[in-house]
């Protein structure tokens, strides 16, 4: 039977997955730890990724013994995982860093024999920073490049026009003076329609990179049939939710008060129709969402709700998925699902990728993405 979906028939295989941990000072490379399992959540823009990591007790060793592990602080992490060509002589330039970052909080269990440490990456240093600057005759991108450095992060910043202090001067309901660091920098990243991120040691802020642009991630299932009595994927589970409200039509209305031009106003979009809805009408009422944002001209206010009507209405499909583990899925791709013959069969925004390793596990992942149908999809009017 020809097989329409591309499925690589099942073969003897050995997969080796590695891992690697390191402890230490944050001011030094770290030092191979022992370890019983290990999990790291990559979250999308705007938020912390995070880490769990449990060590043996009697395992742990000069000089990061037990006594390091909890009398230290700071205490810097880093996993890694891949696939080294050989599984029984590796080091950390034969797998990928998948994280690395300040530990949080130490669970310390003397009856399993076991510590768990959990943390977050080097987003947490902005996070947990206040700052009380006025940012006066500075852009955007050079607050970014400044708390960047101040933290010890390589800053990967696009340059920006406009003196932030101007935008305090004029939008008094968002001053950002005692807020934190990271609080001020999303608030940048939002006017700007900026994405801003940690990985590893570099502080990203700028556009946000086009998820279509690269190759989808698939996801291929095959229902059975006449001569297949079972399902075949190269997914491990996988499981799908359709918000209703959402399907039955979005507008977005965004109201704003312009200080400069003295003047109010209003935009909704989409100004047309949604496909297959007419928005409002009994049969199908719209959801309407509005919001007010200070001092936009009118094509700014434009941009901006249809900005935010995309964000929402991807939020109507939902996709998880548990996978075996690999480093090539990451949160700024999409996933490709096809084969189930439903409207589910679609491109998915990544929200979250779950990594986990263990010796009786093996090496996992799981991913949530979003996006919406083709019912809520806007055409010209």
């Amino acid at each position: 039977m020809a097989n329409s979906l591309n499925i690589v028939p099942a073969v003897p295989t050995v997969r080796p997955p590695r891992g690697i941990v390191l402890l230490g000072d944050p001011n030094q490379t770290g030092t191979r730890v022992p370890w019983v399992d290990w999990e790291v959540d990559q979250n999308v823009w705007h938020s912390a990724s995070t880490f769990r990591m449990r060590l043996p007790i009697s395992a742990l060793s000069d000089p990061i013994n037990l006594n390091y592990v909890l009398g230290t602080n700071p205490i810097q992490a880093q996993i890694y995982a891949g696939f080294p060509a050989n599984p029984d002589l590796y080091g950390t330039s034969d797998l990928q860093q998948l994280i690395t970052g300040n530990v949080d909080s130490i669970q310390f269990d003397p009856a399993g024999r076991t510590v768990q440490l959990a943390g977050r990456d080097y987003t947490s240093l902005l996070i947990d920073a206040k700052t009380y600057d006025r940012w006066a005759n500075q852009t955007a991108s050079q607050i970014a490049t400044t708390l960047a450095k101040r933290h010890g992060l390589t800053p990967q910043v696009t340059a920006t026009t406009g003196l932030v202090g101007k935008i305090y001067e004029i939008d008094k309901i968002h001053d950002r003076h005692g807020s934190t660091e990271w609080e001020l920098l999303t608030w940048l990243a939002g006017i700007y329609d900026y994405v801003v991120y940690v990985q590893g040691m570099t502080l990203y802020f700028g556009p946000k990179p086009d998820p279509k642009s690269a190759t989808p991630y698939l996801i291929q299932w095959q229902n059975p049939d006449q001569n297949t009595p079972f399902f075949q994927a190269n997914a491990l589970d996988l499981s799908f939710s359709r918000t209703l409200t959402v399907g039955k039509g979005v507008i977005v209305q965004v109201h704003s008060w312009n200080h400069k031009q003295k003047a109010g106003f209003s935009v909704t979009y989409p100004q047309g129709k949604a496909k297959g809805i007419v928005p409002g009408t009994a049969k199908a009422p719209a959801q309407v969402y509005s919001y007010v944002i200070a001092n936009l001209s009118q094509q700014d206010a434009q941009q901006r709700a249809a900005k935010i009507y995309n964000d929402i209405i991807r939020h109507e499909l939902k996709m998880t998925a548990e996978l075996p583990g690999d480093n090539i899925l990451v949160p700024n791709v999409m996933v490709q699902v096809s084969g189930t013959q439903t409207p589910f069969d679609s491109l998915y925004y990544v929200e979250s990728v779950s990594r986990r390793m263990s010796f009786d596990g093996g090496y996992r992942m799981s991913v949530r993405g979003k996006n919406h149908s083709l019912d809520t999809s806007v055409i010209p009017s």
